[in-house]
């Protein structure tokens, strides 16, 4: 007879991961993105375990823990759980109700506790369980009955990493299950507020397990722990002086498994009751998750027409096809890295690229040949030159890119939904799952590892079709939720028309100057490996820099320098961290942040780039017209707007960016452009009539803050800090950021802030309006109405809707600045695409790069300049445009 099999869910660390997972998933305009992970993840674990027993444990309230009357700092630091997180607990508990799913919760106790006691009942009944977490503390529970599934840590496809030996646990944290609350007792756990003692990690602390056991044994022989490597008397002095400590913080991760919770096998099967689940789901249009689980009457299935799919792998087919597709109104076409996918209402069509055994490309079909279509020789782009109907995409730009022409697309879902939706995630099946109640499975669950290449083109054909049809089925729905909130007109007159651009911008490409970066790559090396030399002189022994384990033992144990923060792997080593012991006086710091900073640019600009470059020295990025969600561009492979703009080691890579024979670069961007819309959007008299008059505006702002009469000169050090100030205030930046940027205490940066307000008055009331607005609505809006939701705006959590308040200006400046960007783009594109001797590009935030002839540089400079300052004109605030000329992109800055 087969073992039982039970599951226990770890509901709060479960939740958790789901939330930030998802965000800004949201339907009926409230965030369900916690429920909807959590429902998928349950999903994911009842298929992969086929359990016949279930229990779910949560948490109580920090405060009525018992750990905590031990120690009060236990779990202390923790912040508030986000407020629209706990708005949706109670679905998810009655989702566990729907699925007659236990919900066990023990005042006093932890979750860590409820699972360590049920999977212990649940044993010595002789039923096999799986503890699903992500917590690693709970694989002390570990016994021949019982394993953990760490969510998210899995190899591949899988979503769970499975301990079920003392083997797999000493693979993962360095010990057998029964010595992990010796080893907490001593490395403490800083994501639970557990001390342990200082300046003991893994690395130290195991080896004192591996040899004495547990932390009796340990203490017994402290004098001798001198024997094991990297252990001296600092260390043994900090082990005696935080005996108790150590004690105490292994009591405090130390899981109780014998709690007084009622248990009976006939108690704990789970059962869907699918009426209620599906009242549920539909109330929170959980489509996807109706359709997966067959929730739907069978009146309803068996309505729905089955769909004709049709391999086109041979010219009777394509000319069949050609023929047929012709008289749909609507279609949705889908690039894959293996063929094109097209569906209409009723009936699917799949068109293989490669000439492989498994997926092979039909006889006389050429998918990208612009020759005139013959019997022997029609194309897929003929069928779009002549096709009158809508076409309906994911990704257009992708398509374009890979040489097809279509000028009658009506919409691009995937810029669509991000539009509805904030998320700036790329996925096909995103839009899909929330918009239809088609069930999408997963490649990988599908065909594993399986490149889709190697996979028989009908049987690819259909997994992509099934998408394709999901991009037409959820056309609708995305339309009337665009005009729903008004967001059509951003779609169709900003975003989709520049599709093109972008294409054709990453298309042409920069070219650059191979050798120069091999130069610069060799003066990088040198100046990293006299860095490195410095280093190793301080720490006395050569180590590995880039390991942070490595580095926190020299820093902290060898060179004795006191800890900043501490991470559930040791101590921390990141920049805030080495910032804080340069300022101290540490100088290995100091050099260590110049080995990172240079080593960073190396190997993701000097290296790489070069490595990216087509037959013609080109570079080609991605820009990603969904990468950000304040509507400005991002780019990606290479990303070229990162390069830092005005050190010499940024000018130095944009020196290796060159002009083609010929030609010279052209930059022309907007002066301060975000301060500028801030002036119209505040409408604040005196930041509109400095831009009006053409005035300073750092120096006007360094004079109140300073306190300087009108016939004062302001250094160049006064203008600085102004500057900083100005551009602050957009960014949201607190008294206590601007104190660490301008190395000033948080007193005086705060009443550098109040003078600037008093300046500009006007400026205050209009952030307050742009919070208040947002607190009602849930979401912000440019100038041109582009919505951007905002989580967190009316938490009761400090920390949380202060960073919410200050996501909310920035998004309505910087917002309205990266559209009017768009739209000069789209002007200037339309004004150079059919002119000889222009090309546009990149674009860089408030920038664009050209390249011209040089012998018509000034004809195209004078009529682009037009055309940036005219595309979007202010009442009272005029757009200005600095333009440079030169032979490298540096010299257009």
């Amino acid at each position: 007879m087969d073992k039982k099999r039970a599951v226990l869910l770890d509901v709060s660390a479960i939740t958790f991961r789901a939330y930030y997972a998802n965000m800004h998933f949201r339907t009926k305009d409230e965030p369900t993105g916690a429920i909807y992970g959590f429902v998928n993840t349950l999903l994911s674990v009842l298929n992969k375990f086929s359990p016949d027993y279930v229990g779910a444990a949560f948490d109580v309230k920090r405060s009525s823990l018992k750990r905590n009357e031990i120690y009060k700092e236990y779990k202390a630091h923790r912040e508030a759980v986000p407020e629209d997180l706990l708005n949706q607990i109670p679905r998810i508990e009655e989702v566990l109700d729907c699925f007659n799913i236990n919900r066990y919760k023990v005042e006093g106790y932890e979750a860590d506790d409820v699972l360590g006691t049920l999977a212990k009942k649940f044993s010595e009944n002789n039923v096999e369980v799986f503890v699903v977490t992500g917590d690693k503390d709970l694989a002390q529970i570990i016994d021949k009955n019982i394993s953990i599934a760490l969510l998210g840590q899995g190899d591949g496809s899988d979503k769970f990493k499975i301990l079920s030996t003392d083997e797999d646990v000493i693979n993962h944290l360095g010990v057998p299950s029964d010595k992990i609350p010796d080893l907490f007792g001593l490395i403490g756990d800083s994501s639970d507020g557990i001390p342990g003692v200082r300046k003991i990690g893994p690395k130290k602390a195991i080896p004192m397990i591996e040899k004495y056991g547990n932390l009796e044994n340990i203490y017994a022989n402290i004098n001798d722990l001198t024997q094991i490597s990297g252990i001296g008397k600092t260390i043994i002095n900090n082990m005696i002086e935080d005996r108790e400590i150590a004690f105490l913080s292994r009591e405090l991760a130390t899981i109780c498994n014998n709690l007084p919770i009622e248990f009976s096998l006939d108690n704990m099967t789970f059962k869907i009751n699918k009426d209620t689940l599906f009242n549920l789901f539909k109330e929170l249009e959980f489509k996807v998750f109706i359709k997966k689980l067959n929730l739907e009457s069978t009146e309803e299935e068996t309505s729905i027409k089955p769909r004709d799919f049709q391999l086109i792998d041979n010219y009777k087919n394509f000319k069949k096809f050609i023929n047929d597709i012709k008289k749909e109104p609507l279609l949705s076409v889908l690039y894959s890295e293996c063929g094109i996918a097209i569906s209409s209402q009723y009936c699917d069509y799949y068109l293989p690229f490669f000439t492989t055994d498994s997926h092979k490309l039909g006889e006389n079909i050429s998918l990208f040949d612009n020759t005139t279509p013959t019997k022997d020789n029609i194309d897929i782009q003929y069928f779009f030159d002549s096709y009158k109907g809508k076409i309906i995409t994911y990704n257009l730009k992708k398509l374009l890119n890979h040489g097809f022409n279509i000028t009658n697309c009506a919409m691009d879902t995937m810029i669509g939904y991000h539009l509805i939706s904030s998320l700036t995630t790329e996925d096909v099946d995103l839009p899909i799952q929330n918009l239809t109640d088609i069930h999408l499975e997963e490649y990988s669950n599908k065909f594993g590892k399986e490149k889709p290449e190697n996979i028989p083109a009908e049987e690819f054909g259909k997994f992509i079709c099934l998408r394709s049809y999901g991009v037409i089925k959820s056309y609708d729905p995305l339309l009337n939720s665009l005009k729903e909130k008004d967001l059509l007109n951003i779609l169709e007159n900003t975003e989709m028309p520049l599709i093109e651009v972008l294409s054709a911008m990453e298309k042409k490409g920069i070219k650059i100057d191979p050798e120069y970066f091999s130069k610069y790559e060799v003066e990088l090396e040198n100046s990293l490996n006299e860095l490195q030399g410095n280093i190793f002189k301080i720490a006395d022994e050569e180590f590995n820099i880039n390991s942070p384990k490595q580095l926190a033992e020299i820093l902290f144990f060898k060179l004795n320098l006191p800890p900043v923060k501490k991470t559930k792997t040791g101590f921390s080593t990141n920049e805030e961290v080495l910032e804080t012991l340069k300022n101290n006086g540490a100088e290995i710091a100091n050099y260590i942040l110049d080995y990172r900073k240079l080593a960073k640019l190396k190997n993701t600009y000097v290296d790489a780039i070069p490595k990216l470059r087509d037959e013609n020295n080109r570079v080609h990025t991605t820009f990603n017209q969904i990468g950000t969600v304040t509507g400005r561009l991002s780019s990606s492979d290479p990303n070229l707007q990162n390069i830092p703009v005005k050190s010499d080691e940024g000018i130095k890579i944009r020196q290796g960016f060159i002009a083609n024979e010929d030609c010279l670069l052209m930059g022309i961007d907007y002066s301060q452009i975000e301060l500028r819309v801030l002036a119209q959007l505040s409408g604040d008299s005196n930041l509109r009539d400095a831009y009006k008059h053409n005035a300073d505006l750092h120096s006007l702002t360094a004079k109140k803050i300073f306190d300087l009469d009108n016939d004062t000169e302001v250094s160049r050090e006064q203008r600085t800090i102004a500057k900083t100030i100005n551009f602050s205030i957009i960014y949201g930046k607190t008294a206590f950021g601007l104190s660490k940027e301008l190395n000033i205490t948080p007193k005086e940066a705060s009443e550098y802030i109040e003078k600037y307000f008093n300046q500009y008055p006007r400026v205050k009331e209009f952030e307050k309006e742009i919070i208040e607005s947002t607190e009602k609505k849930g979401y912000t809006e440019t100038y041109f109405g582009r919505r951007r939701i905002i989580d967190g705006i009316n938490s009761h959590n400090k920390n949380i809707k202060n960073q919410a308040q200050r996501m909310a200006v920035n998004s309505v400046i910087q917002g309205t600045a990266a559209e009017i960007l768009k739209k000069v783009m789209i002007e200037v594109y339309r004004y150079i695409k059919d002119k000889e001797g222009i090309s546009l590009l990149l674009q860089v935030h408030d920038e664009l790069i050209f390249e011209v002839h040089k012998d018509k540089v000034d004809l195209y400079k004078n009529e682009i300049e037009k055309i940036m300052k005219n595309t979007v004109k202010f009442d009272d605030v005029p757009l200005e445009i600095n333009t440079n000329i030169g032979i490298n992109w540096a010299e257009t800055k």
